[in-house]
């Protein structure tokens, strides 16, 4: 009977296991328990959609959290291509104003081989991408992603600073020059300072800043400055305003001027049509600042000097009768005017 027993207690193991119900022994002590495993998290999914709409996207992200991602483009006729048209999705990567780490150009159209509907795997670092189509025609398809750290979206501007440093006179200007130094930081957990641009006075143009910027121009002068974080906020303006004077010198010797004039001459010497005098003009001392000159019409024997002086930058075409003619040195020392007669008979410039 116990032979019977265990005959029967072995077949009912066998097909336990053959329908895997069979219990197999727990490692786990008396007091541990199953921990259910942590999810995972979603996946970071970027799509982009074209249509027949050869000026944008029809649709686009706008942001984006760093690290690795799934690129979908789709141009289809799901996505409103009626035409067969091709678009492409192109990063640049050549704009030093943007993030150029990715790699990405698609092309597709609703009758390729996936139907227009490609995906390609990147990973994203914070800052900003700039993308467009390359297709001829289609460039005003285009836009930019910006890309933060996780933990939330960058919405507040970088914080910034400067400070003018320079000789000062006891009047407060600065002497010879002055050196203006701009600073920018971010929020903690923020996006990041991405640049700092400056502008010279209130017409200048934004210039990138990269080193602190060094104006030794004589006059007053206002610097501007704003700064961009990696997620696209931008500082409001500020401005700092300085004044450089010349440094002060014991050169009191004005600088050697002369002149020449040249043209086609006819038999007696006039120049027809028109002369050309160039003005030349050396210091020993502090150097030349700048040249003037001036040209008047005046009767035959006239010395009457010429009203009013231009700065000189080039040769330049004279008129008939006199013209006057100085330099000053950078301490503002004016050579005495000469006269330079011209032959009569060439016309004044308009």
């Amino acid at each position: 009977m116990t032979r019977r027993r265990r005959v029967w207690t072995a077949l009912l193991a066998a097909v336990l296991m053959v329908l895997g119900l069979q219990a197999t022994p727990s490692t786990a002590g008396p007091e541990q328990q199953t921990v259910p495993a942590a999810p995972t998290a979603a996946a970071q999914v970027l799509t982009w959609t074209a249509g027949d709409d050869i000026t944008r996207y029809t649709t686009m992200p706008t942001t984006a959290v760093a690290g690795p991602a799934t690129i979908v483009f789709e141009n289809s006729t799901a996505t409103g291509n009626t035409t067969g048209m091709p678009h492409t999705l192109t990063f640049v990567t050549s704009d030093p104003e943007f993030n150029g780490d990715v790699e990405l150009n698609i092309l597709a159209n609703p009758n390729d081989d996936m139907g227009g509907r490609h995906t390609a795997e990147v990973t994203l670092s914070p800052g900003r991408y700039f993308y467009h189509c390359t297709i001829p025609g289609h460039g005003q398809m285009q836009g930019i992603l910006v890309v933060t750290e996780g933990g939330g979206e960058d919405t507040t501007a970088p914080n910034t600073s400067a400070r003018v440093g320079g000789v000062q006179n006891a009047q407060g200007e600065y002497v010879g020059s002055a050196s203006v130094t701009v600073a920018a930081t971010d929020e903690t957990g923020g996006s990041g300072v991405d640049r700092i641009q400056y502008a010279v006075d209130a017409a200048g143009d934004w210039l990138p800043y990269t080193a602190p910027v060094v104006v030794d121009r004589v006059g007053g002068h206002t610097i501007r400055y704003r700064a961009f974080d990696k997620a696209g906020n931008v500082s409001a303006e500020k401005s700092v305003n300085f004044t450089v004077v010349p440094p002060a010198s014991d050169d009191t010797t004005a600088p050697e001027t002369s002149a020449t004039v040249s043209g086609e001459r006819n038999a007696d010497g006039t120049y027809v049509d028109m002369a050309t005098v160039t003005v030349t003009a050396s210091d020993t001392g502090s150097g030349v600042d700048r040249i003037q000159y001036a040209s008047a019409r005046r009767p035959t024997g006239s010395r009457t000097p010429a009203p009013s002086c231009s700065t000189r930058s080039a040769p330049t075409p004279c008129a008939t009768g006199p013209s006057t003619r100085r330099a000053t040195r950078r301490p503002r020392r004016a050579s005495p005017s000469r006269w330079s007669p011209h032959p009569r008979g060439t016309p004044l410039p308009p």
